[in-house]
């Protein structure tokens, strides 16, 4: 770990410690490329924590290269100038600011760009479901200079450092690829020329600022970029005086998940190409990708598989992370999970960047309360854990009711999915900020309204979260069933070998996963077409994968269960009436509905009452945490 924190030179630049930021998408931007408050929130806080040099969010180096339509751009000296609010935020702190250049080019969102996206031959994009068109050779030429003219004005906006992405299957890598790269010219006969001459004129216009090259150690895909496909670049980048080679994995196409560091995904793959790649070049590595472990960068370290460690999510979950580990505060660290729920979720709805520990990320800090306050919370789920830590954190005494006898709610059964073990980092982090904060906590308590009103308190926030939604069906009290919550808490054993689940949202369809590991034979219908519309897209996607490839599953869109019967289930399926065999257990994953009973009598005998999370309408952990921290900072 003592490694991290020496200096280290990077051509001109000489960093205090190995420690940056990865380029993460924020989508604060407006559509016309403009800053916002919120980025500039954003970039003070994480600059406040430590890292030595900052590399901002991907910049596309022209409009026709977006990934989303809030994407920033440099294509003009206006962009240059919006990007410099940022860049003299992170010298404040003083902080390095990296800019990373990058054209999409198949990855490219027609919403964003107007346009059909563009390749170096016609190819389809996976997870964008779009087919780029091939480019000419005028288009070719328009994008090279435009990464040389992007340079020219970021060393205008003050940038000390300009990173190229060359990987993560943007424009630059699909040059490299055959199976993307089909051309007849010059740029398909030689799969590097591209990538020379992007770098050649970065290079010629960032005069003495270093340049550095993102690339994917490997893309984990079949006919993509592997570590040996990398040894082209890596030498050219060595031959035009690159300064260091950021290693990342995946692509934005074809394999998401390790393009964003997916939480389900093995460690070691990573490793394994690291040690690759360690042995290709004598430049200074930078390794990205789940890195926020002190086992993970001491391993990195006895191995010295990298100089310098990039950290991206980890940092929005917690922007004084690296204070934290210099300081060896391991235990205040507020951890990510990797669910991609607050953050790349956000990006591609358009809401910008958030995280579900960290409901301040790009907020302002409040003004300081007037006066501190008597402040009781009722539940200790993420919400009532954000309302009262916040609260607490803010002066204010806080006393906080669970009526179980440990915190988290509902939270607790997130790392029960087997593709969400990594749950537990955030859900330790969140629940041991409790103990940090001054909140005074009362567990195995039913709280009620004679109990509040003892109290005397100046505000009461409750959020108690939500029950399950139990439907009538005909028949269903002749079966043996449960909710899902009766699952996951283990208060209720399945029977049998045969499963229904009815309503498969995201608890249905995890609830499927485990059972069907266990060997159970399952049925999960969902009324609508949409299943697990709940979920964060990558997850959703690799989830159900697994469970289409299991024989022992069946899932069933457009189908509703009508009654039960002695002869079996009743149901209507894609318009058809159909009776499917008897099953052993039924669970019910049916929605959940508010617990607001307490509210409801709360409300009309005192003045200050607030309800928040699942309490005031169920929805995902980002939303309750975010509701808890808004209340929280209202007083």
């Amino acid at each position: 770990m003592e490694r991290f924190f020496k200096p280290i030179k990077l051509g001109r630049l000489e960093l205090r410690n190995r420690f940056i930021m990865a380029p993460i998408k924020t989508a604060y931007g407006t559509p016309e490329g403009e800053v916002t408050q919120r980025h500039l929130n954003f970039y003070n806080k994480v600059s406040q924590g430590g890292v030595s040099l900052i590399i901002l969010e991907p910049v596309s180096v022209l409009k026709n290269g977006k990934e989303h339509p809030k994407q920033l751009c440099i294509d003009n000296r206006e962009c240059a100038s919006e990007l410099k609010k940022i860049v003299e935020v992170l010298h404040k702190n003083s902080v390095y600011a990296c800019l990373n250049l990058n054209h999409a080019g198949r990855a490219a969102n027609p919403k964003a760009t107007g346009h059909p996206p563009k390749a170096p031959f016609e190819a389809f994009c996976p997870s964008s479901g779009q087919t780029a068109q091939k480019l000419t050779l005028e288009e070719i030429e328009e994008i090279i200079d435009a990464f040389g003219i992007a340079t020219q004005r970021a060393v205008e906006a003050g940038f000390d450092a300009i990173e190229v992405q060359c990987g993560h299957g943007y424009l630059v890598s699909q040059f490299m690829r055959k199976d993307i790269n089909k051309r007849a010219d010059a740029y398909g006969k030689d799969p590097l020329l591209f990538a020379k001459r992007v770098l050649e004129g970065v290079i010629s216009k960032a005069g003495e600022i270093p340049v550095f090259i993102r690339i994917s150690g490997s893309e984990f895909v079949e006919g993509g970029i592997t570590p040996r496909e990398n040894q082209g670049l890596i030498a050219l980048a060595e031959e035009l005086g690159v300064k260091a080679i950021h290693v990342g994995f995946g692509n934005a196409c074809e394999t998401p998940p390790w393009y964003f560091g997916h939480m389900a995904l093995p460690e070691e793959p990573q490793f394994k190409v690291l040690r690759e790649i360690r042995g290709m070049t004598k430049l200074p590595l930078i390794a990205a990708g789940r890195m926020a472990s002190k086992e993970k960068l001491e391993k990195i370290a006895n191995e010295n598989l990298s100089d310098l460690v990039a950290f991206g999510r980890p940092l929005i979950a917690d922007p004084k992370l690296v204070n934290k580990l210099k300081n060896g505060e391991y235990d205040s660290i507020v951890y990510c999970g990797y669910c991609l729920q607050g953050c790349l979720f956000n990006v591609r709805t358009g809401l910008g960047l958030g995280c579900i520990v960290n409901p301040s990320i790009d907020k302002e800090e409040p003004p300081p309360p007037k006066k501190r306050l008597k402040c009781v919370v009722v539940g200790a789920g993420p919400a009532g854990i954000a309302a009262a830590t916040t609260l607490a954190q803010r002066g204010h005494q806080v006393r906080l009711y669970e009526k179980e006898k440990e915190p988290g709610g509902q939270f607790r059964l997130a790392p029960l999915s087997p593709l969400k073990k990594q749950m537990t980092r955030p859900f330790n982090s969140l629940t041991k900020q409790l103990e940090t904060s001054h909140v005074e906590t009362i567990f195995g308590k039913e709280v009620t309204v004679e109990l509040l009103k003892s109290e005397a308190p100046d505000v009461v926030i409750i959020a108690t979260g939500s029950v399950p939604n139990v439907p009538y069906i005909e028949g269903l009290e002749t079966q043996y069933w449960m909710t899902g919550i009766d699952f996951f808490t283990d208060k209720k054993p399945v029977k049998g070998e045969r499963v229904l689940i009815i309503g498969a949202g995201m608890v249905g369809v995890e609830a499927a996963e485990m059972l069907s590991r266990n060997g159970k034979t399952v049925v999960a219908t969902k009324r609508t077409d949409t299943i697990a519309n709940d979920m964060e897209p990558i997850t959703r996607n690799m989830l159900l994968k697994d469970l289409n490839s299991r024989s022992n599953v069946k899932l069933m869109p457009n189908t509703t269960v009508k009654r039960f019967t002695s002869q079996g289930v009743e149901v209507v399926s894609q318009g058809e009436e159909k009776l499917l065999e008897p099953f052993d257990t039924v669970i019910l994953t049916a929605g959940m509905e508010p617990a607001n009973t307490l509210y409801e009598e709360l409300k009309k005998e005192i003045d200050n009452v607030e309800i928040v999370g699942d309490s005031k309408e169920p929805r995902s952990i980002y939303w309750a945490t975010q509701e808890g921290y808004k209340v929280g900072v209202k007083y």
